[in-house]
């Protein structure tokens, strides 16, 4: 029962009652369709959201943080014009 996302079977569920409330005979040839499509329509879903988080900013993401990239890029200029005086000694 893991590849099924609550609310896929919701809305399969709320449109299968639907069917039965607005057109009985059409229920029945309907459920069985509502059924196969569960599993498939939760894993688009699933991926879905997925694909959603890894485009979410974090706190370990670094542009989420810019006073901590400022504080890197600075550091990183350091140790290149601390490399470039040790080079140049030589």
């Amino acid at each position: 029962m893991k590849c099924f996302n609550w609310k896929v079977i919701a809305v399969l569920a709320a449109i299968g009652i639907g069917l039965y409330a607005l057109a009985p005979g059409t229920a029945a040839a309907a459920v069985p369709l509502l059924v196969l499509a569960a599993c498939p329509l939760s894993m688009l879903l699933m991926m879905r959201a997925m694909s959603s988080m890894g485009s979410c900013k974090t706190k370990d993401d670094p542009e989420a943080n810019p006073d901590e990239v400022a504080s890197l890029r600075a550091e990183v200029a350091a140790l290149r014009a601390e490399r470039q005086s040790r080079s140049e000694a030589r």
